[in-house]
């Protein structure tokens, strides 16, 4: 059965009512398994149809609805789901749920609980952003906006000093981490934070509105305006200015205010992903192996 279905079953189980409004999903079910009746633009379940629900979940969701309430397993984990049902998807938290994605630079070490991790380019480790703020030796974060640059951070073509000897190296967040870990995450640690972002409107405001925000990492500023030049994407930099703009032109923030001038100047959006180094097939031919 599905989540919906199974949730407005329990409802129904454990309503004193006996008509309830005829959603789809419970037409559905008195059309499929006869239990319940239509009446008018109403759906009545009598005590008879309530115990039908009982047996009908115990027996193949394995859900003791005596016991069980609609929404029980909203927040726990899908192990701790188990408890109340057969099908660990039945809660609403995700596989990732408080995780954030972080790394180090390259040739630096990840320092975490007193020891010094070595991780591979390309590699970054997947943690509780809780137990990362109890841990966390780095002294800076560098925050990276996209998952490609993030993932290819070893391969940026400007230097990331500014961000500190050691940053820690975070993703800012995705459908798959949660931006409002990694902003939890950011306020935990207080630690001054550099943003690596698309340099267009949207990552501006994004840079900006970063919990202990410090700087942009940005190429030199001969190589940032070939690249601004070079690349003519007009189309996204005017679609992002209704929202931005506004902002963007009260800010004081002495980094914000610089790049926002450059970017009114060519009117364009610039990738992040633009000052990654381009893999040749010469390049691919040296790789190493782990």
């Amino acid at each position: 059965m599905e989540k919906n279905l199974i949730n407005s079953l329990l409802r129904v189980y454990h309503s004193d009512k006996l008509r309830h409004p005829a959603s789809g999903v419970l037409t559905r079910f008195v059309e499929d398994f006869n239990i319940g009746q239509r009446i008018g633009t109403s759906l009545v379940f009598s005590n008879t149809d309530r115990e039908l629900i009982r047996k009908l979940l115990l027996t193949t969701e394995g859900i003791d609805a005596q016991t069980t309430q609609a929404g029980q397993w909203n927040g726990l984990s899908r192990a701790e789901s188990l408890e109340y049902s057969d099908n660990e998807k039945m809660t609403s938290s995700s596989v990732r749920q408080g995780r954030v994605a972080v790394k180090a630079l390259p040739g630096e070490f990840l320092l975490l609980a007193e020891q010094r991790i070595s991780v591979p380019p390309g590699i970054n480790l997947d943690l509780s952003w809780q137990w990362l703020v109890a841990h966390c030796g780095h002294t800076s974060v560098l925050l990276v906006e996209n998952w490609e640059a993030f993932d290819a951070i070893h391969q940026i073509t400007f230097d990331l000093s500014r961000s500190g000897t050691n940053p820690l190296v975070v993703f800012r967040g995705s459908p798959v981490y949660r931006q409002d870990y990694v902003v939890a995450l950011l306020q935990g640690l207080a630690l001054p934070v550099f943003a690596l972002v698309d340099y267009d409107p949207a990552g501006l405001i994004l840079a900006q509105s970063t919990p202990h925000f410090i700087g942009l990492m940005i190429p030199p500023k001969h190589e940032l305006l070939s690249a601004l030049k070079t690349i003519k994407n007009y189309s996204r930099y005017r679609n992002q200015l209704i929202q931005a703009q506004a902002v963007l032109n009260n800010s004081t923030h002495p980094d914000i205010v610089a790049h926002w001038k450059l970017l009114q100047e060519h009117g364009t959006a610039l990738p992040q992903e633009y000052f990654l180094l381009k893999r040749t097939p010469e390049h691919c031919d040296k790789k190493h192996s782990f």
